[in-house]
């Protein structure tokens, strides 16, 4: 029916390198208020050998941190919910247990003891099949609620220094669906620093492959 793919099958890794990758994606995403401009930045790094042992399962999704500044690292858990046009027509967003599971995960980034941390949800919306009737903009604004509803109802459960960000991706044309037609972003809290230890700093300059003396 359509030639390209939905901006709802975008996995979370790819959506990632994607807006990593393309500077003015990487500034909207990352550059808000308290994050070191032009920082230097890594995903998908794995937590097993960071310091406290293998306990710490998992990746981190992406490490951020200034030039030179690893003591004043960032760290983010992602999590999508997505909404294809089957799930649209049934008013169903897929993956919203996914937040539960990025809550735990950004709780622990704080165990590990990161200088801020952030849990960034992504709803990747595909509309291509509405119009401007009322009842399609009922449709879609209920998909909306339901998101934010479950969003800000979970975040009780997050440790009170994990910042959340919640993110609106959405493909109105049949076009790329990296394309992102509509973009949206509302900081709900931001995160709360704390001192980072010397040994989690030292590993980190390592991660980055750049010796710390």
């Amino acid at each position: 029916m359509f030639e390209h793919e939905s901006i709802a099958n975008i996995p979370e890794g790819k959506l990632v390198e994607y807006l990593l990758a393309v500077p003015y994606w990487r500034q909207w995403m990352f550059g808000h208020f308290g994050i070191p401009e032009d920082p230097i930045y890594k995903h998908s790094v794995p937590l097993n050998t960071a310091p406290g042992g293998p306990q710490f399962r998992g990746d981190i999704d992406v490490m951020l941190c200034g030039q030179d500044r690893f003591e004043e690292t960032v760290a983010y858990q992602v999590k999508r919910v997505k909404v294809s046009l089957s799930q649209l027509r049934s008013k169903t967003p897929g993956k919203l247990q996914d937040i539960e599971e990025g809550i735990r995960q950004a709780n622990l980034l704080v165990e590990v003891g990161f200088w801020k941390v952030y849990l960034y949800t992504f709803a990747l919306i595909d509309t291509r099949e509405l119009n401007l009737l009322e009842e399609d903009r009922m449709i879609f604004n209920q998909i909306r609620n339901k998101i934010d509803l479950t969003v800000r109802n979970s975040i009780g459960n997050l440790n009170g220094r994990v910042g959340v960000f919640r993110v609106e991706l959405i493909q109105t044309t049949d076009s790329s669906p990296t394309t992102f037609d509509q973009a949206g972003g509302h900081l709900l809290r931001p995160a709360v620093p704390a001192p980072q230890s010397y040994e989690l700093t030292k590993w980190i300059g390592e991660a980055f492959q750049i010796k710390r003396g």
